[in-house]
């Protein structure tokens, strides 16, 4: 078992918090846990509630400016959960996220980002850090080293495996327990989102849209989608609500579900990051 001493700074998009706890729960090494108080860990905290997860909740601000005083004896991890609607614009997620390995850098003694690339080519926030002299920081890779192109990657073990994943189920969208979990608010800060604002009333009508998700819905028929791929990676504690999210969202964008074959999601990446994140306090 790695055993950690220091403070583990969490970045993280509430698309991959799954795996985060997942990490957390599945590591018996005793460790003390804070979640930043601010309204993007409301969801993180109701799970680590339910699966009997403990953490403190402190200050945002007061963290930041250097006000709490955690201590470098002993293991313990700092979570800092950012907005999903940062994946509308990749060139702003990416700046956030610097910004705050940044600002994080005199609290922690390294960071772990719990990220894919999102639309940033090249990004590989690990170099980046170096390049700078920041404290080490490890990201989501697949079995050969290569960074997770977003949450769908991470859930199937990204590069060649989310290659040969498009190949066999062409044309469709992929719906992880986290996609279909946080579906409105993904769509209400998404690319979609904003093209219905640019749209006229009359525009609405002739296309016969009343807000994001039928907007989504002329998109999947456009763009020929039938179908949903339901991926289930297990880390939904109760999988009767993933199916229950997944069929409100084909209901909403009438696209019929089908269940990807079992071998399709891992958990490597994961358990990876999470690993690696340890051995740099080590």
């Amino acid at each position: 078992m790695i055993m950690a001493n220091g403070i583990l700074g969490i970045i993280a998009c509430p698309m991959l918090e799954d795996e985060l706890i997942y990490g957390l729960t599945h590591d018996p090494e005793p460790k003390k846990i804070y979640i930043l108080d601010n309204e993007p860990a409301t969801s993180i905290r109701k799970k680590m509630e339910s699966r009997g997860c403990q953490y403190d909740l402190i200050s945002h601000d007061e963290f930041y400016a250097g006000n709490i005083d955690i201590g470098r004896e002993g293991y313990h991890v700092v979570i800092d959960m950012n907005k999903l609607g940062l994946h509308a614009e990749p060139k702003e997620l990416k700046d956030f996220v610097e910004k705050q390995i940044g600002s994080m850098q005199p609290y922690v003694d390294a960071v772990g980002v719990y990220y894919g690339i999102c639309g940033n080519y090249g990004w590989d926030i690990t170099e980046w850090c170096k390049e700078r002299n920041y404290k080490p920081a490890a990201v989501f890779r697949d079995n050969t080293g290569r960074i997770c192109d977003d949450c769908v990657g991470v859930c199937v073990g990204g590069g060649e495996r989310y290659l040969k994943l498009e190949m066999e189920h062409t044309g469709m969208f992929y719906v992880t327990p986290a996609i279909a979990d946080n579906w409105q608010e993904f769509m209400g800060d998404s690319d979609v989102a904003k093209q219905v604002k640019g749209l006229t009333p009359d525009m609405m009508k002739f296309l016969g849209l009343r807000g994001p998700d039928d907007y989504a819905r002329w998109l999947f028929s456009v763009g020929g989608y039938t179908t949903i791929l339901q991926l289930d990676n297990g880390l939904e504690e109760d999988r009767t609500h993933f199916d229950r999210k997944a069929e409100e969202i084909s209901k909403k964008v009438e696209l019929k579900i089908l269940e990807a074959e079992p071998y399709w999601p891992t958990l490597q990446p994961a358990i990876d990051l999470y690993n690696n994140c340890k051995k740099m306090l080590t």
